[in-house]
Order: C-alpha cells, then sequence, then structure tokens
C-alpha cells in the first residue's frame, strides 16, 4: 500500500533510509521534515526525536517507529497520546552487539587489557591461560538484545547467568528476576555486562552497592546506557582495586570530555558509543513490516509498553 513516511532525526540520513525503503518498495516515500508542506498526508513517523514544534500537525498519523533500539532520545509526555510506538531492533544492531560483548568478555578473561599496560611498560609477565569455568558472566537485560548476548557467551563456553526485572527463561541459562534476586545475581559472575533499557527503575543500577557486591576483581562492562552507571562509583571501586576493569561504549556525556577521570584509569577502556548501530539497509525491512501493520491495525514489532518505559 502506497504512503508517505516521515522523517525527522538530527544524526541519520533521509537520504539513506529513502533509498533503502525505496528499493524494497517504490511505493513508499520517506520525506525529511524539513521538505514537509502537507503533515496532513502522513500516516507513519520514521524518526529520532519528533521536528521542531513536535507531531501536532501530523494529525493523521497512526503509528512512530522510533530509529533506535531504545526510546530514551524520546519525551514520551510530548507525544501525541495512545500513538503506538515501536523500537527498532536492527538484526546488524543485534550482531554488533553480541560481537563487541563477546569481545569485550573475552579481553578481559585472557588478561589482554593487563598485557597491554605491561606491554607499554616494558615489562613480561608470563601466565597460564585460564579456564572458562572459572569466569562466569553475568547479563543484567534478557529482551532480545541481552538474551542474544547471553545466548552466545554460553555458546562460546562460559558459564552465564543472567537478571532482568521481570523473569525471561532462557535454556541452559540461570536466571534471576526482580530487587529480592539481584544480590544472589551479583554474586554469581566474575564478568557483568549490562544491556538493559533506561528507565527510572534501572538508572543507576551500576553503583557503589551493586558493584560493591560483586566478587573481588570482577569486571563491568556497559553497553546499555550511560545513565545506568554512576562514574564516580566505578572510579572509585577501581582505585580501591575490587573492580578489576571494565569497557564502557556508553557514558553520561558523549562525546567524552577529554578531562573525564576514567582517561587517567589504565583499567577502564573508553569506545566511543560503537558497539551497535543501525543500517538503514538492513533495517528498512522491519519499518516497512510496521509500517503495513500501522496501516491495518496490526500490533506493532517491538511495540513499547509506555508503562514499562521500553
Amino acid at each position: 500500500m502506497a504512503g508517505k513516511i516521515l522523517f525527522s532525526s538530527d544524526i541519520d540520513d533521509p537520504a539513506a533510509w529513502a533509498a533503502a525503503v525505496r528499493a524494497l518498495r517504490p511505493d513508499l516515500e520517506v520525506v525529511d521534515w524539513r521538505a514537509v508542506t502537507e503533515p496532513e498526508a502522513f500516516e507513519f513517523a520514521l524518526l529520532w526525536k519528533p521536528p521542531p514544534g513536535g507531531l501536532g500537525p501530523y494529525r493523521n498519523l497512526k503509528a512512530i517507529q522510533s530509529l533506535g533500539a531504545g526510546i530514551n532520545q524520546l519525551d514520551l509526555s510530548t507525544l501525541p497520546p495512545g500513538l503506538p510506538l515501536a523500537r527498532l531492533i536492527d538484526p546488524l544492531l543485534t550482531e554488533t552487539m553480541v560481537d563487541y560483548a563477546v569481545t569485550a568478555v573475552y579481553r578481559h578473561f585472557r588478561g589482554f587489557d593487563r598485557f597491554e599496560r605491561q606491554g607499554r611498560e616494558r615489562r613480561w609477565a608470563h601466565e597460564e591461560p585460564p579456564a572458562k569455568d572459572d569466569f562466569p558472566v553475568g547479563v543484567l537485560g534478557l529482551g532480545v538484545l541481552g538474551g542474544a548476548v547471553a545466548q552466545r557467551i554460553r555458546a562460546v563456553g562460559f558459564p552465564v547467568t543472567g537478571w532482568s526485572r521481570s523473569r525471561h527463561p532462557i535454556n541452559g541459562i540461570e536466571v534471576y528476576a526482580g530487587e529480592e534476586e539481584l544480590p544472589a545475581f551479583l554474586a554469581s559472575a566474575r564478568a557483568f555486562v549490562c544491556v538493559l533499557a533506561l528507565t527510572e527503575q534501572t538508572a543507576g543500577i551500576l553503583n557503589r552497592e551493586t558493584m560493591g557486591a560483586m566478587p573481588a576483581r570482577s569486571y563491568v562492562i556497559n553497553m546499555g546506557r550511560g545513565g545506568h552507571l554512576v562514574e564516580a562509583d566505578l572510579a572509585a571501586l577501581v582505585r580501591a582495586g575490587h573492580i578489576a576493569g571494565a569497557t564502557l561504549d556508553v557514558l553520561s556525556q558523549e562525546p567524552v570530555p577529554a578531562d573525564h577521570p576514567f582517561y587517567d584509569l589504565p583499567e577502564i577502556l573508553v569506545t566511543p558509543h560503537v558497539a551497535g548501530g543501525i543500517a538503514p539497509r538492513s533495517a528498512a525491512p522491519i519499518v516497512i513490516e510496521n509500517f503495513d501493520r500501522a496501516m491495518t491495525g496490526a500490533p506493532l514489532l517491538n511495540l513499547v509498553d509506555p508503562a514499562r518505559g521500553y
């Protein structure tokens, strides 16, 4: 079915998205908000953030597709009430996020972070390779991305546990759920990978108390959102030697300021938000599917529950 898709983003290329959608569905036109002359002609929006002035003029919208795997960039209170909103789970995003997590786990497990520092110090310190059974990995967040991360890490031989706000059983993985089971989860692993959605309940979940409850010389890998981590608490626990190292792809301020204390801590690797990305070519089929669903009134893929915030 033909139609027009409103596009609004200050970080994505509208031409790339228009070409990717048109290659699969020539009857669909992706229009950047700057070129819109008749807002009432649009029934579907693809956006990172709404255009300046909001979505009020687009009174015929039937659904909104986020340009991100999360929706933290959106102020839900400013969106038209009752309008379905979907997250964008790109297969390429899942693959790259999984690759990042596995790479970070292996880097800490095999001690490459230590060897890098020793090499710069011109120091040779031989050690025997460790056993995976002695390096269990805990995954915070067991949704589409977290579940894929947990399964891949288990597939390469690590014991894996998982935690989420509500229980998500995964074959072969010991799963913990809710606040009451969080302490047991924090005692279950040596490396912890955060892939949670950022909500009021999960903001600051990686703090002095929770990271202090991890076994001594544990590792923290955050690829969820910067708001999950209390950065000053991590720095203090690294300096104290309780946390052996960290790999952080997301921080509270991006780009990270040049004077950020993490840059002075060699145990902490900061990467510039590269764990995963959404590519128009691989994500376009999902956008088209949700457009068709919106036009027929069917539930959207990856539909957001406003009460849960994701």
